[in-house]
């Protein structure tokens, strides 16, 4: 998938955001629908093995309704689950060509995992048709494609969310680093949850209770799968708090904060709609889980893209200038901008460097006074960035023109040398 790199055309700064838009989208259509697949036909399979043990006639009929909820048909899985992950990693490849760091070997072996692990499920899923039994080795093959699928996809999202502050020391050494291990679960977690909503949605609401066949099933569903769904839902917040602290502080930022604890939010009351269906059933209450668990996931993606906005600012500056310079060179524009030092840092350089604050990189009132009667040293530091303090991420090259990393680094000097004097 790296090829794809290579193809991929710079973006000013306005594609650049849609590119994000998009990728929240996309998202929120294959993470929901992808998690209920797996968490379905886990508990699918899980019943229907129980249904041969106990001879228990709900089990039978609760592992065919899980399946045929969760899968919808064919035509839906390839929707909402391939066609999502594909468009995804050729976002990834416009958003990362210029980063050394990159996550399309992760997500485009995922993406082949899927579409076993897809071939698989629905196999599963009509063999519940067949006279002769249930094929329940289709779905265990499923379960393992899938488990490996998703487990690949957190590494690729890791690699996308964490872009600058880890670097894998290879595919498989990076799959059991402490920060794949814990998107990982978070993402099986929800995924269960997820399921669990979306099987009491399925049998309760949009079918009108057509698929309930008595009371009897209606309580056993209800009892099993509020169970169920309570018990990964409670696991959720911890692995919030996991994953909040496992984000660089620099790529941090309020609007991430703040749809975090939307999402605490949302998963309360999930809490408060799982009790209502347990002890005074109202088909209404199975919708409102669904969505808020739904939304939930939502605002988990919408602080992950702005992660991966806060921790790319330098790629996508560097993209934002190549696609200028190609743009004027197609109109015949090619000779350089005039534009003075401090707006061009403040285009450039602001969103990574203050002076007297950290940000992603260190104060510039702390490291530029080493280069004061020195500026031919600072001039080839700007022009091309090598890693000094490991303290903070490698600098990558901001792709200014001679006469522009001259500019920079006449004001930045001749600033630090004015707050110095204060």
């Amino acid at each position: 998938m790296e090829f794809l790199k290579d193809i991929a055309l710079p973006q000013s700064a306005e594609h650049i955001q849609l590119l994000h838009y998009m990728l929240i989208l996309i998202l929120f259509l294959f993470i929901p629908f992808v998690g209920a697949i797996f968490g379905g036909t886990v508990l699918s399979v899980f019943y229907k093995k129980k249904e041969k043990i106990d001879l228990e006639e709900n089990c039978r009929t609760f592992s065919r309704d899980i399946i045929e909820i969760v899968t919808v048909n064919k035509s839906v899985g390839f929707i909402l689950g391939l066609v999502p992950l594909i468009t995804a990693i050729i976002i990834f490849s416009q958003l990362f060509q210029s980063s050394e760091n990159s996550n399309l070997v992760y997500l485009g072996i995922s993406f082949i995992l899927f579409v076993i692990a897809f071939n698989f499920v629905y196999d599963y899923r009509n063999s519940f048709r067949y006279i002769d039994g249930v094929d329940l080795s289709s779905g265990k093959i499923a379960i393992v494609f899938l488990f490996f699928a998703l487990w690949f996809f957190s590494a690729g999202i890791s690699v996308a969310v964490f872009n600058d502050h880890w670097q894998p020391d290879g595919v498989i050494s990076s799959l059991f680093s402490s920060i794949v291990i814990i998107r990982f679960l978070f993402l099986i977690v929800t995924a269960i949850a997820i399921t669990g909503g979306a099987v009491l949605f399925g049998i309760f609401y949009s079918n009108d209770g057509k698929r309930n066949s008595g009371e009897d099933y209606a309580g056993f569903v209800r009892k099993k799968v509020v169970k169920i769904t309570f018990i990964f839902t409670a696991i959720l917040p911890l692995l919030f708090f996991a994953n909040l602290i496992i984000i660089p502080g620099s790529s941090l930022s309020g609007a991430v904060f703040a749809y975090i604890i939307i999402g605490l939010f949302l998963l309360f009351l999930a809490y408060h709609f799982l009790y209502v269906i347990l002890v005074r059933f109202s088909s209404k209450f199975t919708a409102l889980l669904f969505f808020s668990l739904l939304f939930m996931v939502l605002t988990v993606i919408i602080s992950d893209q702005l992660v991966i906005s806060n921790s790319t600012k330098v790629s996508s500056a560097i993209l934002a200038v190549q696609y200028d310079k190609i743009l004027a060179d197609l109109k015949g524009e090619g000779g350089p901008v005039e534009v003075n030092g401090e707006e061009i840092y403040e285009i450039r350089c602001a969103s990574c460097h203050k002076f007297d604050v950290k940000l992603v990189g260190p104060p510039h009132n702390e490291v530029v006074p080493k280069y004061f009667g020195n500026e031919k040293e600072l001039i080839a530091f700007i022009k091309n960035p090598t890693k000094i303090d490991p303290n903070y991420p490698p600098m990558p090259n901001p792709g200014l023109k001679p006469n522009e990393v001259k500019a920079v680094a006449d004001y930045v000097l001749s600033r630090v040398q004015e707050n110095m004097k204060k």
